[in-house]
C-alpha cells in the first residue's frame, strides 16, 4: 500500500504552466515533480535549521572544555563541514 496522501493545492496559473513544462521535459508526472521539489525544499530547510543550531552553539563548543575534549579525537569541524 502506498503512503501517498491526496492533497489539494491551489497554484497560480503561471506556476502550474511552468511546472507542467518542467515535468514534460523531465518525463515525470506533475505529482512526482511536485514531490521532488518539496523534498528538496524540506531537505534544505532541515539543513538550514541544523546549521543555525550549530552556529548558535559555536561559542560554547569552542570555549567549553567538556565539549571540545573529544574534538581532538575525531578531528571534525561541524561548522565548516
Amino acid at each position: 500500500m502506498s503512503d501517498l496522501i491526496r492533497t489539494q493545492v491551489l497554484l497560480e496559473k503561471k506556476q502550474r504552466i511552468e511546472l507542467d513544462e518542467i515535468a514534460t521535459k523531465e518525463g515525470k508526472s506533475f505529482s512526482e515533480l511536485v514531490r521532488i521539489f518539496l523534498d528538496a525544499h524540506l531537505r534544505q530547510r532541515r539543513y538550514n535549521e541544523m546549521r543555525l543550531a550549530a552556529e548558535q552553539l559555536a561559542a560554547d563548543y569552542q570555549a567549553g572544555g567538556e565539549l571540545t575534549d573529544l574534538t581532538s579525537l575525531d578531528g571534525e569541524d561541524f561548522l565548516n563541514a
